[in-house]
């Protein structure tokens, strides 16, 4: 059976197109999906926001193909699309520029002074980090993070950069002696609380290959990566950003 109605995309899927695949984030079951781009797109006339969409009608619900039947109906039963339009947005590709420039070592701010000043607010950022990753669905955490940003929207500027660079290098020089494993949603879900500490609100950034599927995550204020280099997350798309 043709697809025969509009499809709508749940507000908590997100959506990135590579060379051969559709990538599909789900933030509420925390997961990717890889879906083959000509299958996707067949379903293009259907989703509410496509680009290239033209209205449905008898003869082209009828040209459906039975692959994009199929895929239809996988999607509306993970929760990735729905059939009512409640609550929903468009089903775009996520746009958002990966950064030209990184964050240079700020050898002065890692005097043990600063250091030792700022290490209590560095214990409690990544505690609240490995809590969080560890006890609360990903979706909570994100939006939490969100809806904490929102509240300081237009405080960005150079002198915010400049004070995010040097507690970034506290950061880096502290993070040596937390006990965990480098991994890049915790680190940087660590960095994000511990900037947000001191008013600083960058970006959270997630980003994805598809062949083979490799998913990262780094922090980002304007062009500029705070947690990482150019060169690593330019092999990425962004998905998601917070």
């Amino acid at each position: 059976m043709g697809v025969v109605q509009p499809l709508f995309l749940q507000p908590h899927v997100f959506l990135c197109r590579g060379k051969r695949h559709w990538v599909v984030l789900d933030v509420q079951r925390d997961q990717y999906l890889c879906v083959d781009r000509s299958q996707f797109e067949a379903l293009g006339p259907w989703l509410k926001g496509w680009r290239d969409a033209t209205e449905p009608d008898g003869r082209a619900a009828a040209a459906a193909s039975e692959d994009a039947s199929a895929l239809a109906n996988d999607l509306l039963s993970r929760g990735i699309l729905s059939e009512r339009s409640d609550h929903t947005k468009d089903a775009l590709s996520t746009v958002y520029p990966l950064p030209t420039e990184e964050v240079e070592p700020d050898t002065r701010a890692r005097s043990r002074i600063l250091t030792c000043i700022h290490a209590a607010t560095f214990f409690a950022a990544s505690a609240r980090a490995s809590r969080e990753l560890r006890r609360q669905p990903f979706q909570l955490t994100v939006e939490s993070v969100r809806v904490r940003k929102s509240r300081f929207v237009g405080r960005a500027g150079l002198s915010q950069f400049e004070r995010a660079r040097s507690l970034v290098s506290v950061f880096e020089g502290l993070r040596l002696f937390y006990p965990r494993s480098y991994l890049c949603l915790f680190d940087s879900l660590a960095l994000i609380h511990f900037l947000a500490r001191f008013g600083v609100f960058p970006d959270w950034v997630f980003g994805v290959t598809a062949d083979p599927f490799e998913a990262h995550c780094w922090v980002q204020s304007g062009n500029v990566v705070l947690n990482d280099t150019v060169e690593r997350v330019a092999a990425f798309t962004p998905i998601m950003s917070v």
